[in-house]
């Protein structure tokens, strides 16, 4: 299964089987490389970890967690689709100056005796919105393709708000060492 991709439509339950039956293949038999999977299934904006999707953690297996925030200072890793195009995104990303990010790598997991998979995948979620200092939200992330009324829109934005700031740049930043740079921009 090196360099395969599997393609499948989430909505269709066959397909969502297929996955799971090869990965539960590809993951028994000795020798095989790791399968990354982002398991939010869609890219969120750095500030919280989003409900990950159950099929990954359905597989009798070791998961391997990994933590990733990306850091501001030189640029914003976080691509906004609705907001610009792959092009525009892809120029800023190209022309910024780094691409600083923060990863850590979690202690291996095992699905607990009588846990479902959406309670696996919740706890491993939650190790991971801690390490990272993201906020463990328990919505999914498609969300922003919906249509939403007024009111839920705007009661995440507040919340997506609240974490912000609370998660001032100041501290992070000073967490690497760049409290010169700071004190020069201040």
């Amino acid at each position: 299964m090196t360099n395969a991709h599997i393609w499948f439509e989430r909505g269709e339950s066959k397909d969502r089987q297929m996955v799971v039956n090869r990965l539960t293949r590809h993951c028994s038999t000795g020798n095989t490389l790791p399968v990354l999977i982002f398991p939010e299934g869609t890219c969120i904006n750095n500030t919280s970890v989003m409900m990950f999707k159950k099929g990954s953690f359905e597989i009798d297996t070791v998961i391997y967690p990994v933590a990733i925030k990306y850091d501001t200072l030189f640029t914003e890793a976080f691509w906004n689709s609705s907001e610009q195009s792959f092009v525009q995104y892809l120029f800023m990303m190209l022309t910024s100056w780094a691409l600083v990010c923060d990863v850590w790598y979690l202690p291996p997991m095992r699905r607990l005796p009588n846990e479902n998979a959406i309670a696996f995948a919740n706890r491993v979620k939650a190790l991971i919105a801690q390490k990272g200092g993201l906020v463990d939200l328990q919505w999914d992330g498609m969300i922003k393709r919906k249509k939403l009324s007024e009111r839920i829109r705007t009661t995440l934005m507040d919340l997506e708000r609240q974490h912000f700031l609370e998660s001032s740049v100041l501290p992070r930043n000073i967490s690497h060492g760049n409290l010169s740079t700071l004190t020069s921009v201040l």
